[in-house]
């Protein structure tokens, strides 16, 4: 091998090095727990504060609106999510549609049908809990050391042909089952609602799009 073609391959496997630590730390994302409900009094039952749940459900609650996929007629959404799962969708107005209202507080919505349907909320996600591990022994010292986690509280939805998994607004899978998980942040960032196909939600769909639990 001529020194000429030695300098030529190794010229080019440093070259590589750079492009693959940059998929490497895409990867390398670090997790955060979470949990994750059906309803505020299951929140409770493990022991979590019952007014950090019932608010925790609230904002999810507040953020379904904006969220959650929208059909163009009720029979495509129930095709997604069952018989009697979907309701009409509100209008969306320009300023809480945006990524920033839908990343911060959640606002009023309109109570004017958009002519559209969404699912129904079928859970929720715990991303703020300040007492995630059990009834703290030293609550006030947890609060005053807690930080704020980087996943929202939000809506989670379940699709007609996986009833046991919760998901996303944007079909990302996150838990088979109430209680806590570990999620990585980026995968569950809400956004703004966006009109979904009839049978685009659910378990097949997410074997299409090689989607798993949070990564």
């Amino acid at each position: 091998m001529s020194k000429q073609f030695k300098r030529s391959k190794t010229a080019r496997l440093i070259m590589m090095v750079p492009a693959a630590s940059m998929v490497l730390a895409g990867c390398g994302e670090k997790p955060v727990d979470v949990q994750v409900f059906n309803t505020p009094d299951e929140c409770a039952a493990y022991y979590n504060p019952p007014a950090e749940c019932q608010a925790a459900f609230a904002e999810a609650k507040a953020l379904h609106p904006q969220v959650a996929p929208r059909y163009a007629n009720k029979q495509e959404c129930e095709t997604d999510f069952g018989l009697g799962q979907c309701e009409t969708a509100p209008v969306l107005t320009a300023n809480n549609t945006s990524s920033a209202s839908v990343n911060e507080q959640p606002q009023q919505q309109s109570q004017q049908s958009s002519g559209f349907f969404m699912p129904m909320m079928m859970g929720f996600m715990a991303g703020q809990m300040l007492n995630r591990g059990g009834m703290a022994s030293a609550p006030q010292q947890q609060t005053a050391n807690a930080s704020r986690s980087p996943v929202a509280n939000q809506p989670l939805y379940k699709s007609r042909d996986d009833r046991s998994t919760f998901r996303t607004a944007t079909n990302t899978a996150v838990a088979s089952q109430p209680g806590a998980t570990s999620i990585r942040p980026s995968a569950v960032q809400p956004k703004p609602a966006a009109m979904a196909r009839r049978g685009g939600f659910g378990a097949q769909a997410a074997k299409r799009s090689s989607s798993s639990y949070g990564g």
